[in-house]
């Protein structure tokens, strides 16, 4: 006769159990914090000559047991015209006002703290005594 035991089985899915919980605060913290990075980083980045591109600039949290996030929203109509640039443009008398080259601080400065978030994010769970494998970002 064979016999297979696991020894300590109990208390390993009692710390799975807790594991979320435990993990989830200081996650969302992480979250939160490469957020505020990016919102400061792309806040600074702006002109300031109107102010509106930073005035306009959020940086909203949401988390709950599920997970947290942070949304960086600019609402200002001149964003996109920043971020992707313009064709030359004229008035209606044909006078020339030029293109605008495109300037993509916003997108670059997200993806850029996206994928130190997936890495503080991993290390948390290394940390934590799990084994990480691949690529989330």
């Amino acid at each position: 006769m064979i016999e297979f035991r696991i020894e300590g089985l109990d208390a390993l899915r009692a710390q799975l159990r807790e594991l979320p919980a435990s993990l989830a605060g200081e996650g969302g913290q992480l979250v939160a914090h490469r957020g505020d990075r990016a919102g400061a980083a792309i806040r600074d980045g702006y002109p300031a000559r109107t102010r509106d591109l930073r005035d306009r600039l959020e940086v909203l949290h949401r988390a709950n047991a599920f997970g947290a996030r942070a949304i960086i929203i600019n609402r200002s109509r001149h964003a996109l015209p920043f971020e992707y640039g313009t064709q030359a443009r004229h008035t209606q008398l044909g006078s020339n006002r030029g293109a605008m080259p495109p300037n993509p601080l916003f997108s670059s400065t997200v993806a850029r703290e996206r994928r130190g978030m997936w890495q503080d994010l991993s290390d948390l769970l290394v940390r934590a005594g799990l084994t990480v494998t691949g690529h989330a970002g």
